[in-house]
């Protein structure tokens, strides 16, 4: 617990009562209105009401008392009062460069193609020829919005000099803990081990499901729907799929009571998935809008994840400790569920006697792919934020070696999130396969479906978001490693 230091001016204890009503009103509106719901908060009275939540001498005063308290939640409120501030200050590009891009059309088909429509066109555009001249148009529609994007990073790189941090990557480094000097060691060790077994499923699905075993960058979003295996994956069955799991895990009716689960097709309901920690644990939100056949089941398990961290937290704890944290810890749980849908065990208990082999296969090639971009871009993203002098040219050769695909350089900023929360996925990534790999040695096979996993992840989830190296050892392994990701592979 936060005790209050004699020499501060902010009032720690006052500052997380105010920051917690401020994220539930935020959360509750966010929610309602990427739900396609009514909202029903005055959001910009909300933010106008707690600017000084987020002021620069309050960020600051946070930083000064996380370096002389050694407490995480000291931290946690630093980079909440500080990625907020910088949030902020970043904010008229941030609007600007969405607006523009949101109006942004691309002439297709005798008619105009929003840019936001592109990405579902290529998921499901079967003509390679076309998929090509739309990645072409949609990436020269982002390079000429990307120096909105540089403008953005230029004032964000300043206020994080402004903070008293040499740059943007020391202050992430620093105050969410992601030991990114290690990391990048860490990716390219994983880079480097599973490149054989990646290049040649890179060939072996492109040969399968495109007729090359080449792809282009271009058609990538198609291979990766793979809407062959949506038969397999009943809409009718996917709620059910969802209780049963939890009831296998020891959980009774009363364990779930405050979790929402929204799986309505709505008007105005996003596409993206998400998980709202309205009131942790009493209020959380699991909310998709439903595609179809296994993307629905992946999204929502992997929310399943989050909701269920979420709902073992206890309320008596902080809120530094409820809401803020590591967020590699809540990933790296939404990543082992979101793994259940291609699980041959869990597949055989909650679908039957389909034969789901290739389609473990297919699943095991992407969520191999999905960690080696992550991983080649941890190495992209630090050299990005310490000063490359061709940021465009690096991202391109980076992700060609390590992915094999020729991805335009026209993403080079879009495809970079606040807070390196890439390099968050990353140690999420590893920290998943080591929980996995110590469910499998002390449960079995069947862990999927046992209550001995419920037992073991429920006083992990009842810990909050620590450190990913915190949950690490409380598992058994000595630390936070790529080892258990890169067995998970290649054996």
């Amino acid at each position: 617990m936060l005790a209050m230091p004699e020499t501060t001016v902010v009032d720690v204890a006052d500052y997380q009562r105010r920051a917690e009503v401020f994220w539930q009103a935020e959360v509750a509106a966010q929610y309602r209105a990427q739900a396609g719901l009514p909202v029903e908060t005055d959001l910009a009275a909300v933010y106008e009401e707690n600017t000084d939540l987020f002021a620069v001498d309050v960020a600051r005063e946070l930083i000064e008392l996380s370096r002389t308290h050694a407490d995480d939640d000291y931290r946690s409120l630093a980079a909440f009062a500080t990625m907020r501030y910088l949030r902020q200050s970043s904010l008229p590009h941030d609007e600007a460069f969405w607006e523009q891009l949101g109006t942004a059309v691309l002439p297709w088909d005798g008619d105009s193609l929003p840019f936001f429509a592109t990405t579902g066109l290529l998921s499901t555009e079967a003509d390679p020829a076309r998929r090509r001249l739309l990645y072409a148009g949609r990436s020269e529609l982002v390079a000429g919005h990307n120096r909105l994007r540089q403008e953005r990073w230029r004032q964000v790189n300043a206020q994080a000099r402004f903070l008293g941090f040499a740059s943007y990557h020391a202050l992430c480094d620093e105050l969410l803990n992601l030991h990114l000097e290690n990391l990048e060691l860490m990716a390219q060790t994983f880079l480097r081990e599973t490149a054989v077994p990646y290049f040649r499923a890179l060939s072996h699905w492109s040969q399968i499901m495109l007729g090359t075993p080449r792809p282009d960058a271009a058609d990538m979003f198609y291979l990766l729907r793979g809407s062959q295996f949506d038969r397999l994956f009943p809409a009718e069955k996917l709620q059910t799929a969802v209780y049963e799991t939890i009831r296998l895990f020891g959980f009774s009716p009363q364990d779930r009571a405050g979790l929402e689960l929204d799986l309505e097709p709505r008007e105005g309901k996003v596409l993206r998935p998400f998980c709202a920690f309205v009131q942790v644990p009493d209020e959380i939100k699991l909310v998709v809008n439903p595609v179809g056949g296994h993307q629905d089941y992946k999204a929502v398990f992997h929310e399943l994840g989050h909701a269920l961290h979420g709902r073992h937290i206890p309320a008596k704890l902080p809120f530094a400790t409820r809401y803020l944290g590591d967020d590699s810890v809540g990933e790296a749980f939404a990543f082992l569920f979101e793994q259940f849908p291609a699980n041959p065990v869990w597949l055989r208990e909650m679908l039957g006697a389909a034969d789901y082999g290739p389609y473990g296969d297919y699943m095991r090639f992407t969520r191999l792919l999905f960690a080696r971009r992550c991983a080649a871009k941890v190495l992209y993203e630090n050299q990005l934020h310490t000063g490359l002098s061709d940021p465009a040219c690096f991202y391109t050769a980076v992700l060609q070696e390590h992915l094999g695909l020729n991805i335009s350089a026209a993403y080079y900023l879009l495809d970079v999130d606040d807070g390196f929360y890439n390099a968050q996925y990353f140690r999420a990534w590893m920290l998943a396969a080591q929980i996995a790999a110590q469910l499998e040695a002390q449960v079995g096979k069947e862990w999927p479906l046992s209550t001995a996993t419920g037992a073991f992840l429920q006083p992990l989830w009842q810990k909050g978001q620590p450190t990913a190296e915190r949950i690490s050892g409380l598992i058994g392994e000595k630390r936070l490693n790529p080892d258990a990701l890169i067995r998970s592979f290649v054996a």
